[in-house]
Parts: structure tokens; C-alpha cells; sequence
């Protein structure tokens, strides 16, 4: 009866060890461990030999490989930063030697710095969603997800530089609840497709709410525009729908 005791407790702490692993480590091994430790002390206790030095040793095994794994991920992620850093500082320079040579491009400091930014973010954000593409709808997801956000970012950024119209960087909040939303849903395609939904609701109350100010030909024309990234973010949704209805997890 003691030995049974002793038996759930060490697998209940051990049950517990794989969360302080990273998430793709995690996901791919945590179960299989546990259930690994499991059938261990099952044979130990079937041989009648004790359990506490051996849960002992198991626990100090497995905090040096949560080190270890951790220190690996990290390093993978320094290096997958650093890259995406110089290719979205390439891909900067195209704006600013284009700058200068063409006479009407009025950005500032903020202006080029708010591009590499942007560059940035969607390069880190293709280099993470990278790892979780399975199923062909979640590639295509994330392909229509990035292509609409990108050119809703730097549309925006443009039309602030050139007309000097503040209220326009209200649009960048949908980016934002765009960035929110991932991370919560941990890039998982049944949030995500959550998360799309929201960006497409959000854009199309500031399209509503927020005065253009522009004349009637090209209001319309802003309309159509603001129509279409709301089909291209629904669209993305119901994709990331799919991939979970898929068993994309």
C-alpha cells in the first residue's frame, strides 16, 4: 500500500516536470515521458525494489535536459532573430536608396525606422509560424494572413508619411490585436482563426467609424480597398478553421 502511495505521488510530480520544457519539445515528447516514467516504476514496483532513489536520479536527469533544451532553443532562437535582423535590414535599404532619387518621398527618422520594424516583425513572424505548417491550409492561412497585414502596415505607414494624417495609425491596432491574438492562441490554428475573425471585425469598425475626408471618388475607392482586406482576413480565418477541423493542433 505504501509502495502504491509512493508510486502515484512520484508520477504526479513527475507528471508535472515536461510543462518547464520548451513548447516544441514539449508537444513532441512531453506525453511519451511521462508515460515512459510510468511503466518504470511499475517495474519497479512489480521487482520489489525501492523507488525513491531511482524517482531521485529521474528528476536530476530530467532538470539537466530542461537546462540543456532550453539553452539549445534559445541559442536557435538568438540565431533565427539575428537572421531575420539583417534580411529585414536588406530589404530596408530598398526604401532608403529609392529616397533618394525620387523627389516626392518626404519620410522622416520615424518614417524608415517604423519600416524596418515592419520588415522585421513579418520576418520574425514567417520564421516562427514556419515550424507549425502541416496541413496545406494553415500554409495557406498564415501566406494570406501575412500578405494582407503587410500591405495594410505599409499602406498606412505610406499614406501617414506622405499626407501627415495621424488618425490613419489607428489602422496599425488591427495589426496589433492581430500580434495580441497569436501569441495567445500560441500559434495554434483554432485561435488563430479566432484571431483573424477579430482583425477583420476590427478593421471594418474603423473603416465605419473613422472620417476619410477624401472626395467621393476616392472614398470609394478607400471603401473597396478596406473591403478587400476584410475578405483577405476572413478568408484567412476560415483557412486556420479548416486546418483545426483538420487536427492541426
Amino acid at each position: 500500500m505504501a509502495a502504491d502511495l509512493a508510486d502515484r505521488r512520484y508520477r504526479t510530480w513527475y507528471a508535472k516536470l515536461p510543462r518547464l520544457y520548451p513548447p516544441p519539445f514539449r508537444e513532441r515528447f512531453g506525453e511519451g515521458m511521462a508515460q515512459t516514467f510510468h511503466d518504470l516504476c511499475r517495474e519497479r514496483r512489480e521487482a520489489r525494489r525501492g523507488l525513491f532513489g531511482f524517482a531521485l536520479w529521474i528528476l536530476c536527469e530530467t532538470l539537466v535536459g530542461i537546462v540543456r533544451e532550453h539553452t539549445f532553443y534559445m541559442s536557435q532562437l538568438g540565431r533565427t532573430t539575428l537572421r531575420v535582423a539583417l534580411g529585414a535590414l536588406a530589404v530596408w535599404m530598398a526604401p532608403l536608396v529609392a529616397s533618394q532619387f525620387v523627389e516626392d518621398w518626404h519620410w522622416g527618422v520615424g518614417g524608415f525606422a517604423r519600416a524596418y520594424v515592419l520588415f522585421f516583425l513579418v520576418g520574425m513572424a514567417i520564421a516562427l509560424v514556419a515550424r507549425r505548417m502541416g496541413v496545406w491550409s494553415y500554409k495557406a492561412g498564415v501566406a494570406v494572413a501575412l500578405v494582407a497585414g503587410f500591405a495594410l502596415a505599409w499602406s498606412t505607414m505610406v499614406q501617414v508619411a506622405d499626407s501627415g494624417h495621424p488618425e490613419r495609425l489607428w489602422y496599425h491596432s488591427v495589426l496589433v490585436v492581430g500580434a495580441i491574438g497569436a501569441c495567445l492562441a500560441r500559434l495554434k490554428a483554432s485561435g488563430l482563426a479566432s484571431t483573424l475573425f477579430a482583425m477583420a471585425v476590427t478593421l471594418a469598425l474603423i473603416a465605419v467609424i473613422l472620417p476619410s475626408g477624401a472626395p467621393p471618388d476616392l472614398a470609394w475607392r478607400m471603401a473597396i480597398g478596406h473591403g478587400v482586406y476584410v475578405v483577405l482576413f476572413t478568408a484567412s480565418g476560415f483557412l486556420f478553421r479548416h486546418a483545426s477541423l483538420a487536427g492541426l493542433r
